[in-house]
């Protein structure tokens, strides 16, 4: 079910649902020179997008309709569990995806677990969907990395919907698990520097604090001309 990410790309724009993309001048991706990597419904709102990942593909046993119902030259995968006979009914599969194995640090009685990008090229470490496109990236081999719209810092809505709450099912969890997040993130960091890798935060007001920052627009425009 499982196979490895044998793509390679050198320069890779990651596009998130933070609400810092509110009022982006999305024409700027004509200028992009490189892959677009997206996740989950932004893959709806956005004109161009390469790659599609999730680390969320089943909700109540239903496959996400983005899966179902692909963009045209968009490239799909989906990071999914170990397939049991218990399991199995929650999650279901559809033809024309890339499946990867979905890696879930075991909890520890201290601390956030080991979220360490993983090397087999068949496997992601869950996060939340935009660090699995991270993940994803690194398996490209990727020199240069900008990532937009990764906020994780508390925001109402996303950018293309700013009147729905953003994972509302989650209560009250859900601001604990964001304080977790950019401690995620930090545990990629000397990965990408033994591959000389950069990466650009391009959301200024994001929680995730290893990476420089710019505003979308410089950050996009850095990609550009590197």
């Amino acid at each position: 079910m499982f196979r490895e990410v044998i793509q390679r790309h050198d320069k890779v724009l990651i596009i998130g649902g933070g609400e810092s993309l509110i009022g982006f001048d999305w024409s700027l991706l004509n200028k992009w020179n490189g892959v677009i990597v997206t996740v989950n419904n932004v893959i709806k709102h956005i004109p161009r997008a390469d790659y599609w990942i999730t680390v969320d593909p089943t909700k109540g046993g239903v496959v996400q309709d983005n899966m179902s119902n692909r963009k045209e030259g968009c490239y799909y995968f989906a990071c999914y569990p170990q397939i049991t006979d218990e399991n199995r009914e929650w999650y279901p599969t559809e033809e024309g995806i890339h499946y990867l194995e979905r890696i879930v640090p075991e909890k520890p009685e201290e601390g956030i677990g080991d979220f360490s990008l993983q090397e087999d090229r068949d496997k992601i470490t869950t996060g939340d969907s935009c660090y699995g496109a991270l993940g994803l990236a690194y398996h490209f081999e990727a020199k240069l990395i900008v990532m937009l719209g990764v906020d994780a810092n508390g925001g109402y809505g996303h950018w293309y919907d700013t009147s729905d709450p953003y994972n509302k099912d989650w209560k009250g969890k859900f601001a604990k698990y964001q304080e977790k997040i950019p401690k995620i993130y930090r545990q990629s960091v000397e990965q990408f520097k033994k591959r000389g890798t950069v990466v650009i935060n391009g959301s200024p007001l994001s929680s995730i604090d290893c990476f420089d920052k710019m505003t979308p627009e410089e950050a996009i425009q850095y990609g550009i001309t590197r």
